[in-house]
């Protein structure tokens, strides 16, 4: 990334940039570098002169383009251009097509009301903060009640397994070099480095006595028991399920003399799938003996979230696509992700983004559709289409995405708010953030954000008005 940056000597000095065929000078003391076009994260429904937000060395700068502006034409093609960062009581990016230089000759025409301009985009007031260890608490005491066991499913070599995602660290795309370990036990895939440390990797189905996962286009699954860590590895996520305490059944002894199926604790039954999931047992997963030889062979490693000094919380965060872009929201607003059902309810006369109502163990749950929402095209593989189950205080409802592709645990520290912009419909943003590994800026969503007032009682009338009986 190239750089230019500004000194107490430019006195009046002006930065000449180009924007289509003219070019403008704005005060040079006022710009804190000029860099090279990042990638831009989009933002569903900012103001119009918003292009996006932008990682500028792990700070979230909200990017304004100045074609638009200027009413100069649609901006040029991503990566064109440079990003003018100006100070705006803060660091705020002026995409321009070119800069040209740093001048005390003022040849060129001075933008006027450049301030102005920027002030209608974003907002005075901030506002207050979230509470995120209040709402984890409430939210936590309002499912108390429930008697439902909530599962991560994905499947080895073809069958269902299921794991407690209080039991899963985080989940990912296995990419990158896997180091192998000389004279290891077959299922041990090698070492893997991600983060700040190295991480031991277990082919769950070598651990099931089903042969071995291959490692490209494979998932890993980072399971944590007694304060070890072991990624496995699998071939395919599924979805978050919740099942209640009767559709779970003990394995029958017969059953257990196999091998590899010892890790297996319960058997659970989707009924609406006709469906069953090995439950799998992290006691015994980590008392495998290919496992347990993986933690003897790590110890001493750095933990995979080791930062020196530091105390980090964290944060996991449940990732997903619509179209080409990536959001996240706090897993712990999530009542489960769902494949989208073939048959869903239609409601005459209800608002465009309202797919229609489903019947979720024989609860009308409607399914708002985020892509028309968020002005997203539908991704052309509908077979990846998710619908992710939320509580929006009284309201349940299901928000359908393109694709769930992970979930990513997150230090506080790589946690930032969100810029507030003139435009209502970006509140839903409240929070960035920053992937280190890979530099990715990721918008979080406010889950309490998600229906404005008149569209929760629009779903709201539509549930209560459409009871489905003949549940499961």
């Amino acid at each position: 990334m190239t750089a230019f940056s500004s000194s107490a000597g430019l006195d009046d000095r002006r930065l000449v940039f180009q924007v289509g065929d003219k070019r403008h000078e704005i005060d040079a003391r006022r710009v804190f570098e000029v860099v090279r076009v990042p990638a831009i994260t989009r933002v569903p429904h900012g103001p119009d002169a918003l292009a996006g937000i932008a990682n500028l060395r792990g700070r979230p700068v909200p990017v304004l383009s100045m074609r638009r502006i200027l009413d100069c034409g649609p901006d040029a093609r991503q990566n064109d251009g440079r990003i003018i960062v100006y100070d705006h009581g803060g660091a705020v990016g002026l995409l321009v097509d070119d800069v040209l230089r740093v001048s005390a000759d003022h040849a060129s025409a001075p933008l006027q009301g450049l301030g102005d301009l920027l002030d209608a985009s974003f907002k005075v007031a901030r506002r207050k903060p979230v509470d995120r260890s209040t709402l984890a608490t409430a939210e936590t005491e309002d499912r108390s009640t429930e008697t439902l066991t909530v599962l991560l499913s994905f499947r080895v070599a073809g069958q269902l397994y299921g794991l407690p995602l209080t039991d899963i660290r985080e989940v990912g795309l296995l990419a990158g070099e896997v180091a192998a370990i000389p004279n290891a036990a077959s299922a041990l895939i090698g070492l893997f480095q991600l983060r700040h440390g190295v991480l031991p990797l277990v082919s769950l189905a070598a651990l099931l006595g089903i042969g071995r996962t291959g490692e490209e286009g494979c998932y890993m699954i980072i399971v944590e028991h007694e304060g070890d860590r072991i990624g496995l590895v699998v071939d395919e996520v599924d979805v978050i399920r919740r099942l209640p305490e009767q559709a779970i059944d003990v394995v029958p002894a017969v059953l257990q003399r196999g091998r590899g199926n010892g890790q297996i604790a319960a058997i659970g039954r989707v009924v609406e799938e006709r469906l069953l999931i090995s439950i799998l047992s992290p006691d015994k997963l980590f008392g495998h003996h290919a496992v347990t030889q993986a933690i003897e062979q790590n110890t001493g490693a750095e933990s995979v979230e080791a930062r020196p000094g530091t105390q980090d919380a964290i944060e996991q965060l449940l990732i997903f696509q619509l179209g080409d872009e990536v959001y996240g929201l706090p897993i712990v607003a999530v009542d489960e992700v769902i494949r989208v059902p073939s048959e869903i309810t239609r409601m005459p006369g209800a608002p465009d983004f309202v797919m229609g109502v489903i019947n979720l163990r024989g609860k009308a749950i409607p399914l708002i559709d985020q892509r028309t929402r968020f002005a997203t095209s539908a991704a052309a593989e509908t077979v990846k289409a998710r619908a992710i189950i939320l509580t929006l205080g009284p309201l349940q409802a299901g928000f359908v995405v393109d694709g769930v592709s992970e979930v990513k645990a997150v230090s506080s520290t790589a946690l930032s708010a969100a810029p507030e912009f003139s435009s209502d419909q970006t509140d839903v943003f409240d929070r960035i953030a920053h992937i280190e590994s890979d530099g990715r800026m990721i918008l979080l969503i406010d889950p309490q954000a998600l229906l404005t007032r008149a569209e929760r009682d629009i779903v709201a009338a539509i549930t209560d008005g459409n009871t489905l009986a003949g549940g499961p």
